[in-house]
């Protein structure tokens, strides 16, 4: 009997433990969230990879701990191997250069790095050195890079002619073949950075869709920003293609990549504020040199566009409000909701996380949790983020800060604040930890809603959406632009119409189509717009009430040969610019190639791995500008 009584007690113990583990939906709700506003700051912060930067010559020594000091994080290193052309960098010069990225590391900032053989003069310049030496050089280069990619911001391409700016090779390197080879090995050499072309006719002839250049971290530097109409020959380089064309495909590229680079001489009025602010807000201007030019800094000091200038560099991410429920039960889900904008020229360039984190007082470590989410994504304009998130079942009652933390991308890096992520606002940042507060949550027994069982602070499900501020690609004029509202499609998914948000964009003769898509990328074999150019329905190809003339298909623009229901289309040679990444099918082309049409009737269409058209819009009618 005294066992039996022992395993009865037994029995009710463990069904004790296991309904109290169980643990019953609550009949109370879950506390609602609250929305929380906050105050951004005109306050100028030193953010990691942004800003003005401060130049270096080397080899030889250096000390980076001033640089903050004066308000900047980027330092630009210039390193010069002229005494080394025609052999191997000897090891105490390498040596000696770790020790530069050793300082630049304690000195809490980050470098921009160019390799060089002379310091010009054009046109008759310095020499620089053979292929064969040069593909030795990054060579020998690869392990001090690759050791210290944390503190590096991103690299110019270098090395070839005057100043390494891929002109004037005493060589022979002005060709695309070499050129290629070289950036190619370069890019090889260092792991998860962008690598800075001098000419967007290189870019452009290696990477003729601006999206394949950043696939590549391809990226570009203007070392004669505003200098001349032209800015020096950087732009219609080649002699075809027009500084509208290479503006056009520089906006692109530079959304998702560093640009920065120098002034090389005054050249007013295109060079002061209005241009320049204009300028580096459509072409993302991450960085510029504060030392040169002089005479250009000082005017837009003297026009009172400085400080924006400094301020709008890179990004500028400040929070606006975030809805959050300010008690939960342990074991029970924090819903959270932040709005955000991104005020700056561009976007974050390199790898980073975002977290949030919970700190209450008696807590040994925070609770630190990950987002699927890609910061990198937060273009300029306006972000909205969720995240459904379990707190740990074991924490403790009390009152908890809640916060965001984006740290470095690199671990020896990643517990340094110096290089986390602030928010422009008022009162939220810990320059201690680095981490941006959003406020305080309760967590108690008494809040409403269910509790599970799980000791680790995890997520259930997170999402951003990000709406960008398109900078017009052409400074001419004032750009056109009209936002199309699509009807419903004959085809959805899970309610949601495939296509959406169809946008146009008219700027002097370039033509942008644009228009966002559900599901996959790979789901379709054909992104299509119909163009009907004479907007007569009864000549084209007929299509939801329109007779197209011309129709963009992928990366082609065809003008139709047929008979009005047969596919029949003849390719043209006008060149387009195409890209299908992130949900969004966008054209961008020279519309003199249409005809000069004064008005375009237009329908758009999806086709599916059968080459099944599978979503088509109604006909919607854009006048040219």
């Amino acid at each position: 009997m005294r066992h039996s009584n022992s395993r009865f007690l037994l029995s009710i113990f463990l069904l004790s433990s296991f309904l109290t583990g169980c643990q019953p939906a609550s009949d109370s709700p879950e506390p609602a969230p609250v929305t929380h506003a906050y105050s951004a700051s005109d306050a100028s912060i030193l953010n990691p990879e942004r800003g003005f930067f401060t130049p270096y010559a080397l080899p030889g020594s250096a000390g980076f701990s001033p640089v903050r000091a004066t308000g900047n994080t980027l330092v630009h290193l210039n390193i010069n191997f002229d005494n080394w052309r025609e052999t191997d960098i000897p090891q105490d010069v390498l040596d000696g250069l770790q020790v530069n990225f050793d300082d630049i590391r304690d000195g809490g900032v980050k470098a921009i790095v160019r390799f060089i053989y002379n310091l010009g003069p054009y046109p008759d310049t310095e020499p620089d050195a053979s292929k064969e030496q040069i593909l030795r050089h990054i060579e020998q280069l690869t392990p001090l890079l690759q050791n210290n990619t944390d503190v590096v911001a991103w690299l110019e391409a270098g090395f070839i002619g005057a100043w390494g700016e891929w002109h004037t090779s005493t060589n022979g390197l002005d060709n695309i073949t070499d050129k290629r080879e070289i950036l190619n090995a370069l890019v090889d050499a260092i792991p998860n950075r962008y690598v800075q072309v001098r000419y967007p006719a290189n870019i452009i002839e290696m990477y003729p869709n601006p999206a394949d250049a950043v696939s590549a971290r391809v990226a570009h530097h203007n070392d004669c920003f505003l200098s001349s109409n032209t800015d020096v020959g950087t732009y219609e380089r080649d002699g075809t293609i027009t500084i509208e064309r290479d503006q056009a495909y520089l906006a692109e590229l530079t959304r998702f990549t560093p640009m920065s680079g120098e002034s090389c001489a005054p050249n007013p009025p295109r060079s002061e504020c209005a241009v320049a602010l204009q300028e580096m807000e459509m072409l993302h201007f991450s960085a510029i040199n504060e030392a040169y030019h002089k005479g250009i800094l000082r005017s837009w000091e003297e026009g009172g566009c400085y400080e924006e200038i400094s301020n709008r560099m890179g990004y500028r991410l400040a929070l606006t409000t975030a809805n959050f429920n300010e008690q939960v039960v342990p074991g029970g889900v924090l819903n959270l909701t932040v709005n955000l904008e991104n005020t700056g020229f561009a976007s974050i360039v390199n790898e980073r996380e975002l977290y949030v984190v919970l700190t209450g007082v008696d807590t040994v470590s925070p609770y630190k949790v990950k987002l699927d989410i890609d910061p990198r994504q937060w273009e300029p304009g306006t972000t909205t983020f969720t995240a459904k998130l379990h707190i740990p079942f074991n924490a403790k009652d009390g009152e908890y800060q809640l916060a965001l933390w984006l740290p470095d991308g690199y671990d020896s890096l990643r517990d340094n604040p110096l290089y986390s992520i602030q928010f422009a606002n008022e009162n939220v940042w810990d320059e201690a930890t680095g981490l941006n507060a959003l406020g305080n949550i309760l967590v108690t027994e008494s809040a409403g809603g269910d509790s599970e069982r799980g000791k680790e602070f995890t997520v259930i499900s997170a999402e951003s959406q990000t709406v960008r501020d398109v900078a017009s690609p052409v400074l001419d004029e004032v750009p056109t632009v009209e936002v199309v509202a699509t009807s419903t499609p004959d085809a959805v998914v899970d309610g949601l119409s495939l296509i959406s948000e169809i946008q146009i964009l008219n700027q002097a003769s370039f033509l942008t189509i644009k228009f966002a898509f559900a599901g996959k990328a790979e789901d379709y074999n054909g992104y299509q717009t119909f163009l009907d150019t004479d907007q007569n329905s009864s000549t084209g190809y007929g299509v939801n009430g329109i007779g197209a003339d011309y129709l963009l298909e992928n990366g082609v623009l065809n003008q139709y040969a047929g008979s009005g229901s047969d596919w029949t289309w003849t390719p043209t040679d006008d060149e387009i610019l195409f890209d299908n990444a992130g949900n969004s099918a966008q054209w961008l082309f020279n519309s003199e190639g249409l005809g000069k049409p004064a008005a375009i009737d237009f329908v758009c269409q999806l086709v599916d791995v059968n080459w099944n058209a599978v979503s088509t819009t109604s006909k919607q009618t854009y006048t040219l500008k």
